[in-house]
């Protein structure tokens, strides 16, 4: 059994470890040079054929079976023609065979399988049955058919091997389909009106295509042995015509008599397949910009600098030092961490926590957190190196002097991790009570008394009788949680270290985690590292508190001296970004200004006209349900909901996983359809006996910006051409309206998108709007990748922006970002509704963010609206049961 530890490690995505290993230099990529070097050889062996070979590859002659030689360099076969002759010649027929199949395979195969994974239904049912149906008769009768018909020879070999690949194509692009259907780029792509050809050819084939490249290297290599049984059976190549299967056919008889007859085109068989192998995988590679491209160089900035003691007056008095003060459970002294390239991640950390103690690491993405708790259990990533000194409390020596083998038994034992996702930390094939029970036995437990010990923690961490026999896929978020926590406490670790436990977690769920892991921490005794860049968590988790700013402590010290006293610049930004404050609304601003003044300009006409319109519902949902039925379950996702959206209002959903919010949003945006009840967005009825199927006329005035930035960005396409999509039809850009969106610039390419250079006029606006959401210009050139979270998701909200809408529709836009690029993204969101007169609606599990953007709200949970109103009052008066529960589990910077 492999250590839980390293296993958990595995699901987990690397850190990002800077420009510096975000890619290869353009023009290195050595599997494509081989590949290249390789097939080029079989190529030009082939075309040198046609007008040299040193013997006529056909003649026979008296001297037969000779071993290589001086005069015939890979010997004669047994009807005395020259072996190298042969293979010279045999290269026509070999590539002609192998690409002709592998052609009419890809031609024929993968547009059924994109087909059939983007229609789906009985569609793509019938297309996958009727590929079935072809898989399973075989190739060999589909070749005695079509010689039948046709006569035998090379053309029916290459026809029936292209015929009999087609299945494998198909369910190759059918899988490749379906993944990228379920990507949420492609759901950009339809709420920007783009049809189906558009996404197929922009989106599916793209993302596919290394797939595809990596099963015709596959099939090529299938294709030319094939063509040499249905040669040796009289259906392929006709003798005397040499063909690399034929002889390496034939040869089979003549094996510890004459070996050189199968080793010289079985090399040959191999040199080909091996380079279209490297050539295939070279080409994905180059393909995929993640994986070429290199990421820009980061800004040089200046070395974060720790800051000095602090006044005598802001510190408490300290006792003194007893003589014989007991050892951290957990020491990392100097602390260093070091790419391969010399880039350095973490400079000379320095963290103590005592057994028992709870301390706080905090900083922004890319600060070094998780990289310090991966140093301290020895699973830095390859090419990542750490200096410095890793204790334990009772393990003698420094921890990163010991090998694998002992760090693995020490993982689990003496230090334990809780992963960020559980989903990815737990295996997906085996039951909860399995794993939990495999972290005591790979470290000598009896298995029963590990099963047994494993029903028993997961009892302790509140998860009902029953629980151990289920899957991950079976649990919610926080059960998941709450089974990775059993597994990292089942060895009473002197050790806890916690990376963004709860991060992705609904308040109460994040509540009901936190205090589970503080009692365990406590009852146990263990030392607990809490990572995260929530700090309104820390303050009420932790008892002292270290802030880390590009891999250099610069500030630590109890919490509630750092918080209310905080020493360094970074950790004042931070405070002040995790403090959101309800923002004033256009409703309640002082607009009596004078008409020939700045302030009564293009921003306060806005607003007046918000305040003309407040009365007009721009969306209405009326008494509307959602169920999915599959696999003999119901599940009633919405039932009866109803709410009224109003033009220029900013409307805020929140509610915890599961209580329907995501999904109402999909029906409201018309990516989705509601069971029952009525749904009106921007006037286009989407619920009706008969709801429309072109919906261009909602998506020229309704754009999403959904959850996960990296998710709902195309990873192939440069963010010039992922913003401008929207712009590619026409029915998106509008020449005006009842509500003119953007009063700046708006006719110019307006008009240039309809009748001038498009391109250019695409271009300029793709431009503007970057720098609306202030992203550099060179950022157009660039790809997803290469940009943090935070600037991923103004990428998608320039995109949503970008053709000017009415209304901007937000699944939980913030959720996954640091404190401060989270406060950056709603400062900009909220300034972009009010400039442009938005109506926003927003959907979060967070009362705070709501409360920060919003002036009215809607609490949902399994499927129900249970309060809504003005969000002030929502918020300070809740009414609802459920909605003070959402307050009081919502954590509150404590300073």
């Amino acid at each position: 059994m492999t250590d839980p530890a390293t296993v958990a490690v595995v699901g987990q995505p690397l850190p990002d470890l800077g420009a510096g290993t975000a890619g290869r230099r353009p023009g290195v990529h050595p599997q494509l040079v081989i590949g290249a070097v390789l097939v080029g050889l079989v190529v030009v062996t082939a075309l040198v054929s046609l007008i040299w070979t040193p013997y006529d590859p056909e003649h026979a002659g008296a001297e037969r079976l000779l071993p290589p030689g001086a005069e015939h360099w890979f010997g004669t076969d047994r009807f005395g023609r020259d072996v190298f002759s042969q293979v010279m010649a045999g290269a026509q027929i070999t590539l002609l065979v192998g690409l002709v199949a592998v052609g009419i395979a890809v031609v024929a195969g993968v547009p059924l399988g994109v087909l059939a994974g983007m229609r789906g239904g009985r569609l793509g049912a019938l297309l996958m049955r009727g590929s079935d149906i072809l898989l399973a008769f075989p190739g060999l009768l589909l070749a005695i058919v079509l010689g039948a018909v046709y006569g035998a020879g090379t053309v029916t070999a290459m026809v029936a091997l292209g015929i009999g690949s087609i299945p494998a194509f198909a369910r190759v692009a059918r899988s490749g389909t379906l993944q990228v259907m379920r990507s949420d780029y492609v759901l950009a792509a339809r709420a920007a009106n783009r049809g189906e050809l558009a996404i197929a050819a922009r989106h599916v084939l793209p993302n596919i295509a290394g797939t595809v490249l990596v099963q015709c290297s596959v099939n090529f290599a299938i294709a030319v042995l094939a063509e040499a049984g249905l040669s040796f059976l009289g259906l392929g190549t006709p003798p005397p015509t040499p063909s690399w299967g034929r002889m390496l056919q034939e040869s089979q008889q003549f094996l510890g008599v004459a070996d050189h007859l199968a080793i010289v085109p079985g090399i040959a068989i191999a040199t080909a397949v091996l380079g279209l192998n490297l050539l295939g995988d070279g080409l994905r590679d180059v393909l995929d910009p993640r994986l070429s491209a290199v990421s820009p160089p980061a800004e040089p900035r200046p070395k974060a600098e720790p800051v000095e003691t602090p006044p005598a007056s802001l510190v408490e008095p300290v006792a003194p030092r007893q003589a014989q003060e007991p050892p951290p459970a957990l020491d990392l002294r100097d602390l260093t961490v070091r790419t391969g390239g010399g880039r350095t991640l973490l400079s000379d950390v320095t963290i103590r926590v005592g057994a028992g103690e709870r301390v706080g690491l905090i900083g922004e993405s890319g600060s070094g957190k998780t990289m310090t708790a991966l140093a301290a259990l020895g699973l830095l990533p390859d090419g990542v190196a750490a200096t410095g000194h890793v204790g334990l409390a009772g393990v003698p020596g420094n921890l990163l002097d010991r090998g694998e083998g002992a760090l693995a038994r020490l993982r689990g034992r003496e230090i334990s991790m809780v992963f960020q996702e559980p989903m990815t930390a737990l295996n997906p094939l085996m039951r909860v009570g399995r794993q939990v029970a495999e972290t005591m036995t790979v470290h000598g437990a009896v298995r029963r008394t590990a099963t047994r010990r494993a029903a028993e923690l997961l009892a302790e961490v509140g998860l009902p009788a029953g629980a151990a026999r289920r899957y991950p896929h079976e649990l919610s978020g926080g059960q998941r949680q709450r089974v990775v926590l059993a597994m990292a406490l089942a060895n009473d670790p002197a050790v806890l270290v916690a990376d963004e436990p709860t991060t992705a977690l609904d308040v109460t769920v994040q509540r009901q985690v936190l205090d589970l892991m503080v009692r365990l921490v406590r009852d146990r005794g263990a030392g607990l590292l809490f990572i995260t860049h929530d700090l309104a968590v820390v303050s009420q988790v932790c008892e002292r508190v270290v802030v880390l700013l590009d891999g250099v402590v610069v500030e630590e010290g109890p919490v509630a001296e750092v918080f209310a006293h905080p020493r360094h610049d970074y950790t004042r930004q931070l405070l002040a970004a995790s403090t959101l404050e309800p923002r004033a609304t256009p409703a309640t601003v002082d607009h009596a200004v004078a008409p020939g003044s700045a302030e009564g300009s293009s921003s306060n006409r806005m607003v007046n006209l918000r305040a003309d319109r407040v009365d007009q519902a721009l969306i209405r949902v009326e008494d509307v349900t959602r169920t999915y039925t599959g696999r003999g379950q119901t599940v009633h996702a919405l039932r009866g909901v109803s709410l009224n959206v109003r033009e220029g209002q900013r409307f805020g959903i929140v509610g915890e996983s599961g209580s329907g919010k995501s999904t109402l949003l999909r029906i409201v945006a018309g990516l989705d359809r509601a069971t029952s009840g009525r749904v009106t967005s921007a006037g286009v009825d989407l619920t009706g006996p008969t709801p429309p199927r072109d919906l261009g006329e909602l998506r020229a005035v309704l754009q999403v910006v959904f959850q996960d930035p990296y998710g709902s960005l195309d990873p192939r396409m440069t963010v010039g051409d992922i913003v401008a999509e929207p712009l590619l039809n026409p029915a998106n850009v509008r020449d005006g309206g009842p509500l003119p969106a953007y009063p700046t610039k708006r006719p110019r390419f307006a008009a240039g998108l309809r009748g001038g250079p498009a391109a250019s006029a695409r271009r300029d606006a793709v431009r503007e709007m970057l720098d609306a959401v202030g992203l550099p210009l060179d950022a157009a050139d660039r790809y997803p990748h290469q940009f943090s979270g935070g600037q991923r998701q103004r990428i998608a909200i320039a995109r949503a922006l970008v053709c000017r809408p009415r209304i901007l529709v937000a699944d939980e836009p913030v959720s996954a970002l640091d404190v401060s690029v989270r406060r950056q993204v709603l400062d900009l969101l909220a300034r972009l509704a009010d400039e442009h007169a938005l109506t926003l609606l927003l959907v979060s599990h967070d009362l705070g963010v709501v409360r920060h953007v919003c002036d009215h709200v809607a609490v949902m949970r399994d499927g129900l609206v249970v309060e809504q109103g003005p969000t002030d009052q929502v918020y300070d008066d809740p009414q609802h049961d459920y909605t003070r529960r959402l307050r009081e589990a919502t954590p509150l910077l404590v300073r």
